[in-house]
């Protein structure tokens, strides 16, 4: 805050030159200093002595005002920035995919609200064929999903957290939802919805027809959409592939998921943050949040 303005408040608080220097660390001749540049800034007399000290003129009085204010905003604004720089960031954007945007994300930013009240929270629910660039252009802080090989001249970190099992997804009274675990030879003949904002989908399970001598898999549907896919998956009586650990998850839409013997994939996921940001406090703070969460839901759920 200024300081003339400073020195007036003080001595309006104290209506006394000695009081007022003391309560601000100065000796009363340089607050007696610093209201003369400010008298001689509006061009006004702001006190008046008497003999029980300073007394405030008509100048003054309205002057108190509109200082009291700016005084009051002032502090507002030093407590945000305090918190801001506590925090590092005031809004965390965050591109997540499938599995951590519907698994992951409410709890890890209800931990972070409650250490870091003042924060806000964007999430991107897309592939890291989508949020990958965004990390790039400093258009998102971190992005949460498979893990994939960069370019060793990335500046980009990559934090493995966790190792999830693709699994087969259908609905609840199918027959092959009486079985704890699926073979190959269970899956021969079946129809599936593809979700293709995993590229890595459909090759990965054709890979395993092939490894497996069963017929390749006939894709009914395909979407980009996971929640469509879901409800393709339920609509047409048809299987999905997706990570285990959203069985809980798909039940509220009437599906199930059954791990398959030997599994169909397993794939390491975590999160990618600029080597630059990785000093913020929110940042670092989410990354530890997250390989609690996360790998601990991942040991539960692993076979």
């Amino acid at each position: 805050m200024d300081r003339n303005l400073q020195a007036f408040l003080a001595i309006a608080k104290e209506a006394n030159l000695s009081a007022a220097a003391e309560r601000i660390g100065l000796t009363q001749p340089s607050l007696t200093k610093r209201l003369a540049n400010l008298e001689e800034e509006l061009g006004a007399p702001l006190f008046e002595r008497h003999r029980r000290g300073m007394r405030l003129t008509a100048a003054g009085r309205r002057f108190l005002a509109r200082a009291q204010r700016i005084e009051t905003e002032y502090n507002r604004a030093y407590e945000e920035l305090n918190t801001l720089m506590g925090m590092g960031l005031e809004t965390l954007r965050v591109g997540a995919g499938p599995l951590y945007h519907l698994r992951y994300v409410t709890p890890l930013f209800t931990r972070l609200r409650k250490r870091f009240p003042a924060l806000s929270f964007e999430l991107i629910a897309d592939q890291n064929a989508v949020t990958l660039p965004m990390l790039r252009e400093e258009r998102v802080d971190v992005v949460l999903g498979a893990i994939e090989p960069l370019s060793p001249a990335e500046e980009i970190e990559i934090i493995p957290v966790s190792e999830i099992e693709h699994s087969v997804m259908m609905p609840a009274d199918d027959p092959l939802a009486s079985k704890a675990r699926l073979t190959p030879q269970d899956l021969e003949g079946l129809e599936w919805v593809a979700y293709q904002g995993a590229t890595d989908n459909v090759p990965l399970l054709r890979r395993y027809f092939t490894q497996h001598k069963l017929s390749p898999p006939t894709f009914r549907a395909h979407s980009t959409s996971f929640t469509t896919a879901l409800d393709l998956t339920r609509a047409f009586g048809a299987k999905l592939m997706a990570p285990l650990q959203l069985a809980d998850r798909v039940e509220d839409v009437g599906l199930v998921a059954r791990p398959t013997d030997p599994p169909i994939s397993r794939m390491a996921t975590g999160a990618y943050v600029r080597k630059s940001s990785l000093e913020i406090p929110v940042i670092r703070q989410l990354l530890l949040d997250l390989e609690e969460v996360a790998g601990r839901d991942a040991g539960q759920v692993a076979p």
